[in-house]
């Protein structure tokens, strides 16, 4: 398979499990959305590192996927604090859902290409620097929003 076939097949993988990430919001269980959110970005980075032909280990995987998208705790945060609407009955609900997957499906996103432009520029898991990547991984936050929106339009 050709550099190009693997870019084009990285970018469905990405945008499948970014949608995967976007219904993780609508799980009503406060946290489940989180771990949810989480288990699809590590599988997407799996698939990216086997896509590829890269080594990977769990662990390490996680470990630069909570480098990249910030703390853990920081990030449990800022979606916990988008799962709380979740406690309000009815419009709550739906509204927190729709924020919450929304924000999951955008880092999700971000992730993704972070992870894709690294690997493709000759990286490894072994020399990726989660703190430079982040500026890349927040322009790629905003643009998975915008992005998400267009899917959602297409549909």
């Amino acid at each position: 398979m050709s550099k190009k076939n693997y870019s084009l097949e990285a970018s469905n993988l990405i945008k499948e499990h970014t949608l995967y990430s976007l219904g993780s919001g609508m799980i009503p269980i406060l946290g489940l959305d989180i771990m949810a959110n989480t288990a699809v970005q590590m599988e997407l980075t799996r698939r990216l590192c086997k896509l590829y032909h890269l080594k990977f280990e769990e662990a390490q995987l996680r470990a630069l996927l909570n480098a990249l998208v910030g703390s853990t705790a920081a990030r449990v945060y800022a979606m916990g604090t988008r799962s709380l609407l979740k406690l309000i009955p009815g419009v709550g609900t739906m509204v927190g859902g729709v924020v919450v997957g929304l924000y999951a499906a955008a880092s999700t996103y971000a992730s993704g290409e972070v992870f894709k432009l690294h690997i493709e520029k000759g990286g490894t898991l072994n020399d990726f620097d989660a703190k430079a990547m982040q500026k890349y991984y927040k322009i790629k936050l905003e643009e998975g929003m915008k992005i998400i929106e267009q899917w959602k339009k297409e549909r």
